[in-house]
């Protein structure tokens, strides 16, 4: 068993591009979050180091809060970030704190190579729940960038 979900997906645009499309905070809330959510309150802001949030909302008007802090940023190559959601919530205490990277890989001008590891998911329906969601923004993600 392994506590990590890495995802790889070559996306339709240069390195640089795929950077500011996920650390700029206009760029991430077009993609952040699982099909069909909004992200009505945030301070989305993967370009440099310091802490961040949001409040994702789903159709049926539920909305889950998730935080962290940015902890390494290496334009337009890398970002490393914890992650917490919170229980009940917004307003709810956070709960255990996980951490993500993305790496990205220029491929040639018009297409990078995307990976994502979310660390420390502990158990089984962690990991399938996040895969999910991961996968759904990857979808948001490609779409955004084509």
């Amino acid at each position: 068993m392994t506590d990590v979900v890495t995802l790889e997906r070559v996306l339709p645009a240069s390195a640089s591009r795929v950077f500011e499309m996920i650390s700029q905070p206009q760029n991430m809330v077009r993609w952040w979050g699982h099909e069909g959510m909004i992200v009505p309150e945030h301070n989305l802001n993967f370009s440099k180091p310091g802490p961040w949030y949001s409040v994702m909302e789903s159709p049926d008007g539920t909305r889950r809060m998730v935080s962290g802090e940015v902890t390494e940023v290496d334009p337009p190559r890398f970002i490393a970030f914890t992650w917490a959601w919170h229980d009940g919530g917004p307003g709810g205490p956070r709960g255990t704190e996980t951490r993500v990277t993305m790496e990205i890989d220029e491929i040639d001008q018009n297409r990078a190579k995307m990976i994502l590891c979310h660390y420390d998911l502990g158990t089984d329906s962690a990991r399938a729940g996040h895969t999910k969601g991961w996968l759904s923004i990857f979808e948001k993600l490609e779409t955004g960038l084509a």
